[in-house]
């Protein structure tokens, strides 16, 4: 019984030191993920940038077709949404 307890014991301290190996390795690897996608932060903040003027375009398209909108605008906030709409600013 006591030689059993203590081969248990082996195989827990070598699985215990596999999954801690395991672990330091993902961790690792996150690292270097993290490290490599703050390399190109800039490249992701322009295509966001460039996919939010894109979809503000569209946005400002539909609006200023009147197919699905009726709008009257006058004084001085009607006057800020068509300069938005045809870019006088």
């Amino acid at each position: 019984m006591l030689i059993k307890t203590e081969q248990q014991v082996a195989v827990m301290g070598i699985e215990a030191n596999t999954e801690n190996q395991k672990t330091k390795a993902k961790y690792d690897a996150l690292v270097q993920e993290c490290e490599a996608e703050k390399a190109n932060l800039g490249a992701i903040d322009a295509q966001r940038q460039h996919n939010y003027e894109m979809k503000k375009a569209a946005a400002y398209e539909e609006l200023s077709s009147g197919r699905s909108t009726k709008i009257v605008m006058s004084g001085s906030s009607g006057e800020s949404l068509i300069n938005k709409i045809f870019d006088l600013q």
